[in-house]
């Protein structure tokens, strides 16, 4: 597949086919989540097969770091009942989700641009280059300026939407889950808790101020969360008793009462 995509432009937009009927544009094929589209039709199958395996019948999907809708819009038309509703925080990739998503008809997915966070602020924002499009950060990265954007608690803007309870969250935000798990506390503590998938990268995260690498874990744990490792077919794999704070891998965790 790499070999193929040198034959494409590196810097032209592209619109990609997945395999679930939609058809997303990217800023080129050299940007991950497009070629992974164009290599297999699927972006992070096993992350998508978590969360479609926890996501009930006219339930509810968080999607934090949507990118240009990938899997929102996979999960949007396997589950036409389900309500999604996509964060992003970057207003640039921000623009070409929305756009995805009015493309595609998915009536069912609402978007949101704000950083899902612990408080309403403005604060520094690092964006990325094309090539890495959607891989802003709270954390300092390729050298450049940050700009200022519009923090939001997950909690206020699940309540301006009239959405209750949560049965799925994936966050992939470049080292911030720890920041939005602490804007989702209700969420969290109620009596249906969501499933959560997350990505966890010791770099990405020791780069934030405030944080240490393993707090998101730590936060879920100590809310009485089972951390896995996330294993293929979406899966709960390795159970881990205690934070990983170091290396990178995909979590699930999954509230007390869940199997």
């Amino acid at each position: 597949m790499r070999r193929v995509l040198r034959l494409f432009p590196a810097d032209e937009p592209v619109r990609v086919p997945d395999r679930f009927g939609n058809t997303l544009s990217a800023p080129s094929l050299r940007e991950p989540i497009a070629a992974a589209l164009f290599g297999s039709g699927v972006y992070e199958r096993d992350t998508l097969a978590a969360i479609l395996s926890r996501l009930p019948p006219g339930g509810v999907y968080l999607d934090v770091g949507a990118n240009i809708g990938a899997l929102a819009l996979a999960v949007a038309a396997e589950r036409p009942d389900a309500r999604i509703v996509c964060i992003e925080a970057d207003p640039a990739v921000a623009a070409v989700l929305e756009a995805n998503v009015a493309a595609n008809e998915r009536t069912n997915v609402v978007t949101i641009t704000c950083i899902a966070g612990g408080e309403e602020a403005e604060i520094p924002f690092y964006r990325a280059p094309d090539h890495k499009f959607g891989m802003g950060s709270l954390g300092p990265q390729f050298g450049d300026e940050p700009v200022r954007l519009r923090q939001r608690a997950l909690d206020d803007v699940l309540d301006e939407l009239g959405i209750g309870a949560v049965d799925v969250v994936k966050l992939d935000i470049e080292g911030g889950e720890f920041g939005a798990l602490k804007g989702l506390q209700r969420r969290l503590a109620s009596a249906g808790p969501p499933a959560v998938v997350f990505e966890f990268a010791d770099w990405a995260e020791a780069r934030i101020a405030g944080q240490k690498p393993g707090d998101a874990q730590e936060l879920l744990l100590s809310r009485g969360y089972r951390l896995f490792r996330l294993g293929r077919g979406g899966a709960p794999g390795e159970a881990l008793p205690r934070p990983l704070g170091a290396g990178s891998a995909m979590f699930i965790a999954l509230p007390p009462m869940a199997n």
